[in-house]
């Protein structure tokens, strides 16, 4: 894997541009191959791929140093950081086996069905907290300490399973939540501010939710139980319930607050990520907090902060280069559409935001989809609606995990094995590709989506 994606990145570096592509392009391409050959294959750990990443970026000056770097001062980086803090203090009070003894005695015994337990908790979370990366950071330190109570060691296939349940049950079927996710939000007001159209919270849902989320439901948690398949070792014997320590109880009030916060972040205006880091302060405080200061400086590991910074910085670097619109116009040039021919083109303008999405991230294809909905819309005979709605099916099926800064949230705290993630993605984008989208098209038909305009 690392060695072909060395060889693509040496030639998109040496070979001269072709006409009309400009040699920064190429310059940017051949420093996204090799940050994305490095992670996938974990030749090397992921933190320090993304230096190499940063490096060879700011050296080659594929980008300003402040697009390059931009990971560093992203609300991302902050919300990872809290992450971190939390989960530090969590496994320091003793709260996180609290919480787990209690999940464990609600919860079934099979793996198969703790995994759609979670699953499904994990999306019920996203009707009320608005940021995936939030619940994400929320869910990974409980889901690890379940892990430890079941007897999965760190590395364990049964570990990363429980992690992936909880961080993809609360970000895909999300992705047909109009506001639960930075996708929806990004469309919502690319939609809005392009081409004039409001999306509707009522309508969004219908047409999304019933096919592309309930297929996510019922298929993704089958998909990780197959492939991280374990046995838990529950345990035979009841500890005696302790009384709840001061550390507990205020670390409990904090993540309670943070909760309540991220919930009503549309009434109060603060980022997920800044109440992550206040958090973390309040964990942080001498006597009102459950830990030392000194601990930012020996018990944090900051790995996780520098891979996540380097993926921040491809999906920058990608946008200051325009991959993205320039790969979008040639794979537009590839497809033909035709008016009435209404399977084909739903199936092309998928593969098209698939396509953009590998090299922009989620969040950012979105504004690119709809600035080619008019041109769409007149070669297909649909709505304008109908053109964006169809591009997003995108979102639930992409293979590479630095496309969704959820799951980057979940890989940098969990420390999963990124070729475990990878296979898991490109396993349920092959169902989803075959099957989910085929049916989402008949279904979108049924209620009046991706059809010539009378």
């Amino acid at each position: 894997m690392f060695g072909l994606s060395f060889l693509l990145s040496l030639a998109l570096l040496l070979l001269p541009a072709p006409g009309g592509v400009e040699p920064a392009v190429m310059q940017a391409g051949a420093v996204i191959v090799l940050a994305i050959g490095l992670w996938s294959s974990a030749i090397v750990p992921s933190y320090f791929g993304s230096l190499i990443f940063l490096f060879a970026s700011v050296v080659l000056s594929v980008a300003p140093p402040k697009v390059v770097f931009s990971g560093f001062h992203s609300g991302a980086m902050w919300l990872v950081f809290g992450g971190l803090v939390i989960g530090l203090g969590v496994k320091r009070s003793g709260l996180d086996v609290r919480l787990v003894r209690s999940l464990l005695t609600h919860f079934p015994k099979t793996y198969i069905a703790m995994i759609y337990g979670i699953f499904w908790v994990s999306t019920a979370l996203a009707f009320i907290v608005p940021s995936a990366s939030g619940r994400v950071a929320l869910l990974v330190p409980i889901m690890a300490a379940l892990a430890t109570e079941l007897g999965f060691g760190e590395n364990s296939k049964g570990r990363t399973g429980l992690i992936l349940a909880a961080s993809m049950g609360t970000m895909i079927p999300a992705f047909n939540i109009l506001p639960a996710n930075v996708p929806n939000m990004a469309l919502y007001g690319a939609a809005d501010g392009i081409l004039n159209i409001q999306l509707t919270y009522a309508d969004y849902f219908l047409l999304n939710f019933p096919v592309v989320g309930g297929m996510a439901l019922l298929v993704y948690p089958a998909v990780i139980a197959f492939l991280f398949k374990a046995n838990p070792a529950y345990p035979e014997h009841q500890k005696e319930s302790k009384s709840w320590s001061g550390d507990e109880k205020r670390l409990l009030i904090i993540v309670l607050a943070a909760l309540v916060l991220w919930i009503t972040d549309s009434l109060h205006g603060v980022s997920p990520a800044w109440v992550s880091l206040g958090a973390a302060i309040v964990c942080l405080l001498p006597r009102v907090g459950m830990l030392s200061p000194n601990v930012l400086s020996g018990d944090i590991n900051y790995g996780p902060l520098l891979f996540l910074a380097g993926v921040i910085g491809l999906g920058a670097v990608a946008s200051h280069a325009d991959l993205g619109t320039l790969i979008g116009q040639k794979v537009m040039q590839i497809f033909e559409f035709q008016k009435g021919a209404d399977f084909q083109n739903f199936a092309s303008i998928s593969i098209t935001g698939i396509i953009v999405g590998f090299f922009t991230t989620m969040p950012a294809q979105p504004s690119i989809m709809v600035s080619m909905a008019e041109v769409l819309a007149g070669a297909t005979g649909w709505s304008q609606l109908s053109v964006i709605m169809a591009s997003m099916t995108a979102w639930g099926v992409f293979p590479f995990f630095y496309q969704a800064p959820p799951v980057v949230v979940a890989v940098a705290l969990g420390n999963l094995n990124i070729a475990d993630v990878t296979k898991m993605l490109v396993t349920y984008m092959i169902f989803g590709v075959l099957v989910v989208l085929p049916l989402h098209f008949l279904w979108g038909q049924t209620i009046g989506m991706f059809k010539v305009l009378p």
